[in-house]
């Protein structure tokens, strides 16, 4: 009897799996499309097993071509997982996403390489010109109504600094990131000439805030130290302060 059962589970798992493995994946996005809106795939393939879209677009964010694959074991942690691959506004990234039975999302161990510039034109209120580039490393993160519950990882920005409107060379900043109590939060530090350190911080509501100390080293410019005493607060070992607030 207990064999007969055995086989019977077997039997129930194997058939669900060829359904799951031929399950059109254009009917799971168009699902998503519903529960996650304004989120949009365009030209879907293959199957909720694995599959493709042509984009994805939520917002100002655009991805395309992701790739996915599932993952059965992140069914012993109550979620459908996958491993995605593609590219993220124009920039490549990877891996692992899993929706669980509260319709939670979470992202664990994904990579995506960055664009400042790209940031900067979304973002800064002030016209900028960067170098280098960023790599963005997520090592858990759980959204919930389309924003972070929880999050862990850091922002590397590499060959850092600014041409214009002022020349400031930073070196590698780094942002560790994480979370508490519906904010996302950002603690900077950097290797460069002008040192920068402070926090940065994103409500649910888009209320952000910059809490940022500068200091000028040797090869600071004229420029950026009047600045600095145009815009900043003195502080201690010649430093300046930069805080702002507002809602993006």
């Amino acid at each position: 009897m207990r064999r007969a059962g055995l086989l019977l589970a077997a039997g129930v798992g194997t058939y669900l799996l060829i359904l799951l493995a031929n399950f059109p994946a254009a009917r799971l996005a168009a699902h998503l499309q519903q529960q996650y809106a304004p989120l949009v795939f365009h030209s879907v393939s293959g199957s909720v097993f694995s599959g493709s879209a042509a984009r994805v677009e939520r917002d100002a964010l655009v991805a395309g071509p992701v790739h996915w694959r599932f993952r059965p074991s992140g069914l012993l942690k109550g979620r459908l997982e996958y491993r995605l691959q593609g590219d993220l506004m124009q920039e490549p990234f990877e891996g692992r996403v899993g929706v669980d039975l509260a319709g939670r999302i979470h992202l664990q161990e994904a990579q995506v390489v960055l664009d400042p510039a790209s940031l900067v034109e979304l973002y800064s209120p002030v016209g900028m010109t960067t170098t280098g580039r960023m790599v963005l490393h997520v090592e858990s993160l759980e959204l919930q109504d389309g924003f972070p519950g929880h999050l862990s990882g850091q922002l590397l920005w590499s060959d850092a600094g600014v041409t214009a409107p002022v020349s400031l060379v930073l070196g590698e900043v780094r942002v560790q990131l994480g979370s508490e109590a519906d904010r996302i939060t950002g603690e900077v530090s950097n290797t460069g000439d002008t040192r920068v350190s402070g926090s940065l911080g994103l409500s649910a509501a888009h209320d952000y805030s910059v809490d940022l100390q500068l200091t000028p080293g040797r090869a600071t410019s004229v420029e950026v130290v009047e600045f600095l005493k145009s815009w900043g607060q003195p502080g201690p070992g010649g430093s300046y302060r930069l805080a702002d607030s507002g809602r993006l």
